[in-house]
């Protein structure tokens, strides 16, 4: 491997730890909010990553869940550690989109939990969400969508290159 275009494990989490910043000082309905919209950046970027590198026809994405894209790269032989990493993400985005809020609203509802504990389940949701980023711009710039130079750690799933 290439030092030059190397990602150590700590130079993520340390692109992981900058962009956290843009979530520091917001409420957690703002922090759910921005990890929505990311995750819906996301979707976008990988299916023009499907267009322009592996010629699916747009119109057969249009209507494409972040699941069904993740299915899409997985068929096209996108490098198995990033599916992985991604597979996490989308369960993460689904358990936001359909779950989240209602099961805040009833935790609240019934007891008082520390913020902390309440919004673990965000923070590590975010967290991941970052990390797909940074894999995205490493494996776009690097031409690395098929390679497997990423090595993700269990149980923490940190990532590698």
């Amino acid at each position: 491997m290439n030092e030059e275009i190397a990602l150590s494990k700590e130079r993520i989490n340390e692109l992981v730890e900058e962009q956290l910043q843009t979530y520091n000082e917001k409420s957690p309905l703002e922090q759910y909010a921005i990890f929505m919209g990311k995750a819906q950046m996301l979707e976008l970027i990988l299916k023009n990553l499907l267009i322009r590198s592996f010629a699916v026809s747009p119109d057969s994405l249009e209507r494409s869940t972040l699941g069904q894209v993740k299915n899409r790269l997985e068929q096209n032989a996108v490098r198995p550690d990033f599916i992985s990493l991604l597979e996490s993400v989308v369960q993460h985005r689904n358990n936001m989109a359909h779950q989240y809020l209602v099961n805040c609203e009833l935790t609240l509802s019934l007891a008082q939990f520390s913020d902390k504990n309440l919004y673990g389940d965000l923070f590590r949701a975010i967290y991941e969400l970052e990390q797909i980023f940074i894999l995205c711009e490493w494996c776009d710039k690097n031409e690395g969508w098929s390679l497997s130079l990423i090595h993700i750690s269990e149980p923490t799933r940190q990532a590698e290159i």
